[in-house]
């Protein structure tokens, strides 16, 4: 299957669908024999409407039929990852990765990067969190996580990157005291941490008796 040069010209552009549309049947009013450029409306129809999962069925369609040209298969991962937001329960964002890993050869990491920060230019902020820490990058998350208010989600990802102060911080916002203490324990502020286990009523099973606590207080 033929596809014309014009067409992917039009789909890289940073315009709005209903733009592309318009330019995409120009050329087919040029190119009457290739039929493929309905498909490539068709698509653009539905991304009007917020519905990448089904265009990017489209893009698999199509790149099947035209050999897979890696700029398509590329198209069909950012299409699934740009809209998952509003389809998340079809699976667009390991379909994605899928995609990049399996098909466009990326490393595992590098992919969940590369959604992330295409989820993050589309404000799915929460979901992009969540890649970045799938990427190793769990600081990224966290502080990500902390812009959204997600104050458990912020100190796990705080925890994943060993950054214990900010994870204890986090986790005594979220009245999650032991665990705070435990970080607190971790990055060695153990007065701070048994003010926490105090408050969680845990001291006793962090071995922490009477005359440690004293101890600890006095220093």
């Amino acid at each position: 299957m033929r596809i014309p040069s014009t067409v992917q010209d039009v789909l890289r552009q940073k315009i709005p669908h209903q733009e592309k549309i318009v330019l995409l049947k120009k050329i087919q009013e040029q190119d009457t024999d290739c039929t493929v450029i309905n498909s490539f409306i068709h698509a653009e129809d539905l991304l009007v409407s917020k519905k990448g999962v089904e265009a990017a069925d489209i893009y698999e369609r199509i790149a099947e039929k035209a050999g897979n040209p890696s700029w398509l298969v590329e198209r069909q991962a950012k299409t699934l990852a740009r809209y998952a937001y509003y389809n998340i329960g079809a699976g667009p964002i390991d379909k994605a990765h899928d995609i990049y890993t399996q098909r466009l050869g990326l490393e595992p990491d590098k992919a969940w990067k590369k959604i992330a920060e295409i989820l993050k230019k589309a404000k799915g902020y929460g979901y992009a969190a969540q890649c970045y820490a799938n990427a190793g990058m769990p600081g990224t998350a966290a502080r990500m996580s902390e812009k959204l208010k997600d104050v458990p989600r912020a100190a796990w990802y705080y925890e994943l990157a060993e950054e214990w102060v900010r994870a204890a911080r986090m986790y005594k916002r979220a009245k999650l005291h032991d665990k705070s203490g435990e970080c607190y324990q971790r990055s060695g502020f153990m007065k701070l941490a048994v003010q926490q286990w105090k408050k969680s009523g845990t001291l006793e099973k962090h071995n922490i008796g009477e005359q440690t606590l004293s101890n600890i207080m006095e220093k």
